[in-house]
C-alpha cells in the first residue's frame, strides 16, 4: 500500500475559501485590456497567459488568449463583476484538479 493514494483530493482552504484556478479567454486584441482590468482587482494576479486559443464567435473561429491565475472563491464574485461586460469566456476549478 502506498501512503500516497487518497480516495479524492482535498480542496485546497484558506480564510477566502476554496483556492480555484480561473481561465479567462478573449479575443487577442483585448488582451490589453483584460490585463488592465485585472490589474485593478484588490488582490495580486500573476497570470499565466496562453496565446494561440479560438473563440468561436458567430459560427467563425476568432485569434484569442486564454490567462490563467489562482484566486479565492470568495474573490470570484469580484472578478466577475469586473468582467462582465468584457464578452470573454469565464471558468473556474479546483486549483488541484488545473495541476
Amino acid at each position: 500500500m502506498s501512503v500516497w493514494q487518497f480516495a479524492s483530493p482535498a480542496p485546497l482552504q484558506g480564510e477566502e475559501g476554496e483556492l480555484l484556478s480561473i481561465r479567462i479567454t478573449v479575443e487577442a486584441f483585448l488582451l490589453e485590456d483584460l490585463l488592465d482590468t485585472l490589474a485593478g482587482a484588490p488582490f495580486p494576479i500573476n497570470p499565466e497567459i496562453r496565446h494561440h486559443s479560438v473563440l468561436r464567435r458567430g459560427g467563425r473561429d476568432l485569434p484569442a488568449v486564454t490567462v490563467e491565475f489562482p484566486a479565492w472563491r470568495n474573490k470570484v464574485g469580484e472578478l466577475e463583476q469586473r468582467l462582465k461586460n468584457f464578452g470573454a469566456e469565464v471558468s473556474a476549478g479546483p486549483m488541484l484538479a488545473a495541476v
